[in-house]
């Protein structure tokens, strides 16, 4: 049987943060991008998953193994008042396709999840948020080539105080 190693680097989460208030000058800074870390796909005749979640929590789903463990994405939120309540919540759900054109290689997807409803910021009106993602394989004759993948997108989120 051969199996084929998979190193997922960084998917990276760039986030552009929408405020609903008096105060427009927030930010946001990607501090750690999503990480699926190193895996085995010894075949990819049935869909297979790895879940990581926000509190850094993996799971796998079906013929997918996890030789290192990744990790969520880490956000810093900035320039909030001190000590108030921040509801976020996210414009659009996104969902990236993997699928390099000729490429010999099998499709996958990404999904975020585990996104926080809500966080308190501290006395410097900062609040970090941990962001999870789901990573899907796609049935398929192809198998997935040994090397490292990654992808971009970016994540709207609004924020209400």
């Amino acid at each position: 049987m051969k199996s084929f190693l998979v190193r997922l680097l960084p998917y990276a989460v760039a986030v552009s943060a929408l405020i609903y208030s008096p105060y427009n000058f927030a930010n946001s800074i990607v501090q750690q991008h999503l990480d699926f870390g190193t895996l085995v796909i010894p075949s990819n005749s049935n869909i297979s998953s790895v879940i990581i979640k926000a509190d850094a929590e993996i799971n796998t789903i079906g013929r997918i193994y996890v030789l290192e463990k990744g990790q969520p994405a880490e956000l810093l939120l900035t320039d909030f008042p001190a000590h108030t309540q921040l509801t976020m919540q996210l414009v659009n759900s996104v969902t990236v396709q993997h699928n390099v054109q000729g490429s010999s290689s099998a499709d996958f997807e990404v999904r975020l999840n585990g996104f926080p409803k809500s966080t308190i910021t501290d006395d410097l009106g900062e609040a970090k948020v941990f962001i999870g993602g789901t990573l899907i394989t796609k049935p398929s004759s192809k198998s997935y080539s040994d090397g490292d993948y990654s992808s971009t997108t970016n994540l709207e989120i609004s924020i209400d105080y």
